[in-house]
């Protein structure tokens, strides 16, 4: 009995983080093997989790993953936990130029008030008279 198990395209593309697209051109260049859905009224390709492996290194399965599939509400919550990813990672983007930004203005306001500083010192420094003008 063959215990292996077959993901589809779109189940295989989000446990490994790439898209649809790049597993279908793997495929189409002969570098990953799919076979048809056994059963016929699915249409699509399914791949062996081992055929991942082989050519992505270890595919992680997370525990209940695979009681769910076909389950509509889980693929729903999947894109809107997806596309909630990528809010946030734009968002930290965002915040990582403008903490850059502000490290830049920052930067350029110590520089001037150094200068500040040391004009300053160079204004205030008392003057000591040369010994020729001492009195004795």
């Amino acid at each position: 009995m063959n215990s292996e198990i077959y993901l589809s395209v779109a189940q295989a593309a989000d446990l490994l983080g790439v898209s649809q697209e790049s597993l279908y051109k793997e495929i189409q260049a002969g570098n990953l093997n799919a076979t048809e859905h056994a059963d016929k009224k699915r249409k699509g390709k399914v791949i062996a989790v081992s055929e991942l492996s082989r050519l992505y290194g270890n595919v992680y399965i997370p525990e209940g993953y695979l009681d769910y599939t076909g389950d509509r509400s889980v693929d729903i919550v999947r894109v809107s936990l997806r596309q909630e990813n990528e809010r946030l990672r734009k968002a930290l983007e965002d915040i990582q130029k403008r903490e850059q930004g502000l490290n830049a203005q920052l930067a350029a306001t110590l520089q001037n008030h150094k200068t500040l500083i040391e004009a300053h010192a160079a204004l205030t420094k008392p003057s000591i008279p040369s010994p020729l003008y001492w009195k004795i």
